[in-house]
């Protein structure tokens, strides 16, 4: 009983204000004693949250998850390449010693080191990463030798040389861990071990174009040799090198996770949500890594739903889906996966609903939607057409008197399931507004996610078929006699409405997605997850990609087409560019009235 929903409302008479419920709307008659009794007697039982639910913005463990495969991992190796200059200034140096003619100096200028990588991994252990790459170097070429300028028993003189490719490998092992800042939030901090370097070069690498061994036996004497001076000044500089990238993969990763730290306010059609979404823990097994996300979505409560509020959404927690496993008919091995809890989406639904998205009031002289008789009479089947021969103005209200919520398993990727929607339509009936008719919907709004890989435009298709929310009657004292016709045209009649009043803005919501140093998503697949088929599994495939600049935003958050998002915050522990973050795209559907004006 406890997740019962009671309308405490009674009927106003036809002629009382915009004839809507008492309690909800303003200028109805008080009402008796025994009616005031009794409606705050349910209130109070109907009133308190359900000990199932979630309080309104409570903080969600488990609300999402971030998976990467080992496959992923050999997708995400190919930024390895872009960490490492191709070419490395090796500073001047040289040495002298000796006295008099029994002398030696010399002056090495004009050397580089040329890397190239042949191949790159980072390998999930347990608890870290491996991180490995093979490389190629040469110090300068044939086509553009270094200089070797000496003086050797009080002859001097300059040669050209190069050093030929010899192979080097690098290794090193990073760590992951979610730490938490002073002012509480979290960010996933990369971890970089020790970074060993071995590589084979020998004296037959080096190739100088001066007598090289009266110069070798010469220092031979002072107890040095020139090959080793130039090997020592390759490893120093190699060493140098490299010890530099522990930090730059170090902030590549971070940066490459910032984007799921997400706290910001989403404005949609005067309703504002704070959503936060913030790593939670993440663990490193053989199958890949796992970043656990907490989250929460919040918003004030409109004056049109607190009548109708139970207190919090739906919860139905249960395990998120195993790591690295696909569900039945997703391609596999796929590199990413995005896994969105129910209850997430479903605080997020209730959020919105109690801001009032779905609160709306259209009066006849509107200028979205002019309004008259003939929509009653359309919807109805021409049942008022007795009272309306002509055309009158009439108005036309929503009270959604529960909060949606999210379905992974229908025939689209999120079935938004509508429950008790009260539709209501005033007209002018002898002078003044009176209420007409009111249809309650219950079932699904359906909504499909679709990327264009090459340009990185995830698409949120909205599936709106009025045969699928099936109608009731709820309120016609003129006409009762009509209900069950009426119920079985509304449907098909207000198809043609949804469509003149949403028009374009169903097409219109689309995001542009992030790439990182070029690598981004290319193709998307979905499907519920986990044991229950309660999470939203997204599974994506990563590779190189055009789209997504890193010049817009946080490391390359992107931009994306006006969907009406704002946003409070600035880079800094998380992305946010005033578009709606790739993550949240999840739940977007959520939005599905964005044309319709908010009520008062």
């Amino acid at each position: 009983m406890g997740g019962m929903r009671v309308n405490i409302g009674v009927p106003l008479a036809q002629e009382a204000s915009a004839g809507v419920l008492w309690g909800v709307r303003t200028g109805a008659p008080l009402p008796t004693m025994s009616m005031l009794s009794a409606s705050l007697a349910l209130l109070a039982y109907a009133s308190p949250a359900r000990a199932e639910d979630w309080a309104p913005g409570a903080t969600i463990p488990e609300a999402a998850t971030v998976d990467i495969t080992p496959e992923g991992f050999d997708a995400i190796a190919a930024l390895i390449p872009a960490l490492i200059p191709s070419n490395i200034d090796i500073p001047e140096t040289g040495a002298e010693g000796g006295y008099w003619c029994f002398n030696y100096m010399y002056d090495l200028a004009g050397a580089w080191v040329g890397v190239q990588v042949t191949s790159a991994t980072i390998v999930p252990g347990n608890g870290v990463l491996d991180v490995d790459a093979d490389l190629l170097v040469n110090v300068n070429d044939a086509t553009d030798p270094f200089i070797l300028s000496y003086e050797i028993l009080c002859s001097d003189s300059d040669c050209g040389g190069y050093v030929t490719a010899f192979p080097v490998h690098i290794h090193t092992t990073m760590a992951l861990d979610v730490v938490t800042a002073s002012d509480g939030s979290t960010s996933l901090d990369a971890t970089v071990g020790a970074i060993d370097v071995t590589y084979e070069l020998t004296n037959d690498n080096i190739i100088l174009d001066c007598w090289i061994q009266d110069i070798e036996d010469v220092l031979g004497y002072f107890g040095l040799s020139l090959y080793d001076l130039l090997i020592g000044q390759i490893d120093s500089t190699l060493q140098s090198t490299i010890s530099d990238l522990g930090p730059t993969l170090e902030t590549t990763i971070e940066d490459a996770f910032a984007s799921a730290n997400i706290e910001q306010d989403l404005d949609l059609n005067g309703v504002s949500a704070h959503i936060h979404l913030y790593p939670s823990d993440v663990e490193i097994q053989p199958e890949g890594v796992r970043l656990a996300m907490a989250g929460s979505v919040s918003a004030d409560s409109s004056t049109c739903t607190a009548a109708y509020d139970t207190g919090g959404s739906l919860k139905t927690s249960s395990s998120p889906p195993d790591l690295g496993i696909a569900p039945s008919g997703i391609d596999s091995p796929f590199h990413v996966g995005i896994s969105l809890s129910d209850d997430f989406a479903n605080e997020a639904m209730y959020a919105l609903w109690r801001g009032g998205l779905l609160c709306f009031s259209l009066a006849p002289d509107n200028d979205t939607f002019p309004l008259d008789t003939s929509i009653l009479n359309l919807l109805s089947g021409q049942a008022f057409i007795d009272l309306f021969p002509e055309s009158m103005p009439m108005s036309l209200n929503t009270v959604p008197r529960a909060a949606p919520t999210v379905d992974y398993t229908g025939t689209h990727d999120i079935d938004v399931q509508v429950h008790d929607l009260d539709l209501e339509m005033n007209a002018e009936l002898d002078g003044r507004m009176a209420r007409m008719l009111a249809v309650t919907l219950n079932g699904p709004i359906g909504a499909d996610l679709n990327l264009d890989g090459s340009t990185g435009n995830l698409a949120v298709a909205l599936a709106i078929n009025p045969d699928d929310l099936a109608p009731t009657v709820t309120y016609n004292e003129m006409h009762a006699d009509a209900n069950t016709a009426i119920e079985g045209s509304f449907g098909s009649s207000l198809s043609s409405i949804l469509d003149t009043v949403l028009g374009s803005l169903l097409d219109s919501l689309a995001f542009a997605l992030p790439s990182i140093s070029g690598l981004g998503i290319q193709d998307l697949q979905t499907s519920a997850a986990g044991t229950n088929h309660d999470w939203l599994g997204a599974y994506a495939w990563v590779g190189a990609v055009t789209y997504g600049s890193e010049s817009g935003g946080c490391g390359g958050c992107g931009g994306g087409t006006d969907t009406g998002a704002s946003s409070s915050t600035s880079c800094g522990g998380g992305c946010s560019t005033g578009q709606v973050p790739a993550a949240w795209t999840l739940i977007v559907p959520f939005g599905l009235l964005l044309g319709l004006r908010r009520r008062d």
